[in-house]
C-alpha cells in the first residue's frame, strides 16, 4: 500500500502570541488568499443585508444607515487592530460581528450596555457608532479592563443609575450580564428605550449551552410551546439547575416585545467559537 503523503504546503511564519480558552480557536487562524477572503465576506454581507431589510421592514432603519459590505469592511478593520486580542470569557468573532452591525446599522443615539467584563464589546460599538454616548455597567471589578476615552465606565449596576431613569431618544440597550431578560427589558421600558440587543438568548432546549443563562430568557417569553408552570431543568458538569416558567412570564413577554430579530449563526460561514444566540428586541 503506497504512504499516504502530504498534498499541500506548509511554511513557517511568525504568529501572533497565543490565546487562551476559546480564543485560542481563533486568534491566529484566518484566511489568506484574496479571492477566499472576498468570498467568505460576501457570504457574511449576504447575512448583514437580510438584517439591514429585517430592520427597514421595521421602520427602525435610519435613512443613512451604511450598506451590508461598507459594516462588514468596517468590522474587518477595527476587529483586525482590537486592542484585546485575547477575550477568552467574552464576545468572540461571530458575536463581534453582529454587535458591531446592529450598532453600525441603526446608528443608535445612545447605547447603554450592561456587562463590560473585560471592555472588547463596548469597544467594538465606539467603533462602530462613533457619534454616539456609550455608557457601560458592570458590578465586578476587572483586572486590566479596557478603557476608552471614547467611553463612560461606571462600576455598579444600571437601574442604580439615576440619570438614566429617562432615556434618550435612540437608545439602544446591550444586556450581556447573564442576569434575567425579563427584568432587563421591563427596566429599559420603564426607561422609554424601544430597542434592547440580548446576547445568550438560549431557548428552553438549549439552556444547558452556557453556565448560567439568563432565564427567563427572550426565547422563552416568546416560546408559544412554552407553558406557565414549565420546570425547566438542565445539567452541566456538577450542577443541576431549575427554572419554573411563570404565568407572568409569559404575560410580560406579551406586555414588552413587539418583536423580535435573531441573528444568523456565523458558525457555518467560517467555523470559528459557536455564537451564542443574540436577539433583538423591539419594546413595545
Amino acid at each position: 500500500m503506497p504512504k499516504a503523503r502530504q498534498i499541500y504546503t506548509v511554511r513557517g511564519v511568525e504568529s501572533a502570541p497565543r490565546a487562551t480558552g476559546k480564543a485560542a480557536r481563533e486568534v491566529g487562524r484566518h484566511l489568506v488568499t484574496d479571492a477566499l477572503v472576498r468570498r467568505a465576506r460576501d457570504a457574511v454581507s449576504m447575512r448583514v443585508d437580510a438584517l439591514r431589510g429585517a430592520l427597514a421592514q421595521r421602520g427602525v432603519l435610519p435613512a443613512d444607515a451604511p450598506e451590508a459590505g461598507a459594516v462588514v469592511e468596517a468590522f474587518e478593520r477595527s476587529y483586525g487592530r482590537r486592542p484585546l486580542r485575547d477575550n477568552a470569557g467574552g464576545t468572540m468573532r461571530n458575536s463581534s460581528t453582529w454587535l458591531f452591525a446592529v450598532a453600525a446599522l441603526l446608528r443608535p443615539s445612545t447605547i447603554v450596555e450592561c456587562g463590560t467584563f473585560r471592555g472588547h464589546s463596548s469597544w467594538l460599538m465606539a467603533e462602530a457608532a462613533p457619534d454616539a454616548r456609550i455608557i457601560t455597567f458592570d458590578v465586578m471589578r476587572e483586572d486590566g479592563r479596557l478603557r476608552d476615552r471614547r467611553i463612560e465606565y461606571r462600576l455598579g449596576d444600571w437601574s442604580d443609575a439615576g440619570d438614566l431613569e429617562i432615556l434618550p431618544q435612540g437608545t439602544l440597550c446591550v444586556f450581556d450580564d447573564h442576569i434575567s431578560h425579563r427584568l432587563r427589558l421591563e427596566q429599559a421600558k420603564a426607561r422609554g428605550a424601544a430597542l434592547a440587543l440580548v446576547d445568550d438568548d438560549y431557548d428552553a432546549l438549549t439552556l444547558y449551552a452556557t453556565g448560567s443563562p439568563p432565564v427567563p430568557t427572550v426565547a422563552m417569553l416568546t416560546d408559544p410551546e412554552l407553558a406557565a408552570g414549565t420546570c425547566c431543568e438542565w445539567e452541566r458538569p456538577g450542577k443541576q439547575y431549575a427554572y419554573t416558567v411563570t404565568e407572568a412570564d409569559l404575560q410580560a413577554g406579551r406586555d414588552l416585545i413587539a418583536w423580535t430579530e435573531r441573528m444568523p449563526d456565523l458558525t457555518a460561514v467560517n467555523r470559528y467559537v459557536a455564537q451564542a444566540p443574540m436577539t433583538l428586541v423591539g419594546l413595545r
